[in-house]
């Protein structure tokens, strides 16, 4: 197996599930694989040690040990490693032995074995999971100042290329640990990636920028994609068949979606593997992101091929706001996406879940299928942000919501059901909203009545329909480079 080069490790397209066919005993095999999970964790443990070292270069040999214990106890609570070896005959069914495996590991992660952490100091700030490194031992008569200050006395002692730089200068650009930080060893294994890869690979890993840098305005997009039905695509019955997807999932990734995320979109890739990606992306541009991915991901030389679908999750939120909050909003909002469903087309999966995080703490939600009578979501979007910016007063909205949203009950009337009641009243706001200087001839109003009561009918609710509507204003401001 070659190692990687530094352009996958940019990217981070090294795949963390295997899929191998070995020749031995089954002791053998077992006693493989136990390596094999037993260098992962060790590899990670090291990861998380030699940053202990570069932030805290002047402990003695026992503040060491301490919190390399602590550090172990993290690792081996978070990190989870599965493994399952199913015998394989050569005149067996590569498919047949591959199923019976996966159903197997699927039932093996199901019975999760937690390791039990007793953790009384103060917790992470950037996880907000486990507890943050210290060295002195927390009592339980122990006040919040008093575990406080036990902590800052091994954060005061970090290294100076890890210390803020103090005065009135903006503390999110300066200083690797700020003042008020205090990590788990996961989270500090993390904050000195940089270094440790630069120093194993012998060359400047380029750094992540801040999401202060993502776009112009205050705001920035973070997208994640998954692929749909993957079990689909690994069901043949030759393991030849298997590589063949393996590597069109390795290309997609490693040249397609780069290509898409970074060089057309000025996005800034975090990873993609195989049917995975996370992005950061300037608001402006992640529609057309999601759009050219999903595109190429059903494309037969790009991506899987004819049928190969993927949803979507797209979360836009304030540069301020914290980015394990964002992270976690994109992955319920992914995982909602994979659940859409619309009993009257029939459509399952394949879909797009857009939210806005307003600076104020409002949160607009709704979920989309790609296709919509014939025609791309993301393009019958990219029309009513156009129609909001050159023809259409934004009060439109706002007059409509108050005209409808009365009308609706989460259980007893999640939708508007008079169909020709909605027909007309969009109709009348469309006509009294048109700019002054611009005209909108009867057949563009008809025309644009027709798209809206297509994404009625395509989202989950009522209130998804004014969501959306909201996210569309957002995006009309300039292209959400607005406040």
């Amino acid at each position: 197996m070659r190692s990687p080069s530094a352009r996958d490790f940019r990217i981070a397209s090294i795949p963390n599930r295997v899929t191998v066919v070995m020749e031995g005993t089954e002791e053998k095999v077992g006693g493989w694989l136990r390596e094999v999970e037993d260098n992962v964790r060790q590899v990670f443990l090291d990861f998380c040690f030699q940053a202990i070292r570069r932030v805290f270069p002047h402990l003695t040999a026992e503040e060491y040990e301490w919190l390399e214990m602590m550090v172990e106890q993290q690792v081996q609570s978070f990190l989870e490693v599965y493994w399952v070896a199913e015998p394989y005959e050569p005149s067996a069914s590569f498919r047949t032995v591959r199923e019976r495996a996966e159903r197997r590991l699927g039932a093996l992660k199901n019975e999760k074995h937690y390791i039990p952490v007793s953790q009384f100091g103060l917790v992470c700030s950037v996880c907000k999971e486990r507890e943050a490194l210290r060295l002195a031992e927390i009592k339980e008569t122990d006040h919040y100042g008093e575990i406080k200050r036990k902590t800052l006395h091994l954060w005061k002692r970090r290294a100076e290329k890890f210390q803020g730089a103090g005065g009135e200068e903006d503390d999110r650009r300066s200083g690797r640990i700020k003042d008020n930080e205090f990590l788990c060893g996961i989270c500090l294994g993390k904050r000195v990636a940089r270094d440790y890869f630069s120093a194993l690979f012998g060359a400047s890993v380029l750094s992540f920028p801040s999401v202060l840098e993502i776009g112009a305005g205050d705001y920035y997009a973070v997208l994640m994609m998954d692929g749909d039905n993957m079990g689909k695509w690994f069901s043949g019955e030759r393991k030849e068949e298997y590589s063949q997807t393996s590597q069109k999932l390795a290309r997609f990734a490693k040249e397609i979606v780069p290509r898409i995320v970074e060089e057309q979109c000025r996005g800034k890739l975090v990873y993609a593997g195989g049917d995975d990606v996370l992005a950061f992306l300037p608001t402006e541009t992640v529609l057309k992101a999601a759009e050219e991915l999903r595109l190429a991901f059903g494309d037969e030389r790009k991506g899987l091929g004819h049928g190969a679908t993927a949803s979507f999750g797209v979360v836009i939120a304030h540069k301020k706001s914290p980015l394990h909050l964002v992270l976690n909003a994109v992955r319920a909002l992914e995982k909602k996406a994979k659940q859409y469903s619309n009993d009257k087309t029939g459509q399952r999966k394949d879909a797009l879940a857009l939210a806005l995080h307003t600076r104020s703490g409002e949160i607009s939600e709704a979920v989309l299928p790609w296709m919509i009578g014939g025609e791309k979501v993301s393009q019958l979007l990219d029309q009513w942000i156009n129609l909001l910016k050159t023809s259409l007063s934004p009060n439109f909205i706002f007059h409509f919501a108050s005209a409808f949203a009365p009308l609706l009950h989460e259980r007893h009337c999640p939708k508007w059901e008079n169909g020709d009641m909605l027909a007309t009243e969009l109709r009348r706001l469309l006509k009294r909203s048109v700019k002054e200087g611009s005209h909108l001839s009867a057949q563009e109003i008809a025309h644009h009545t027709q798209v809206l009561l297509s994404l009625h009918e395509a989202v989950r609710s009522g209130y998804d329909f004014l969501y959306l509507l909201k996210i569309l204003t957002f995006f009309k401001r300039s292209e959400g480079n607005g406040q």
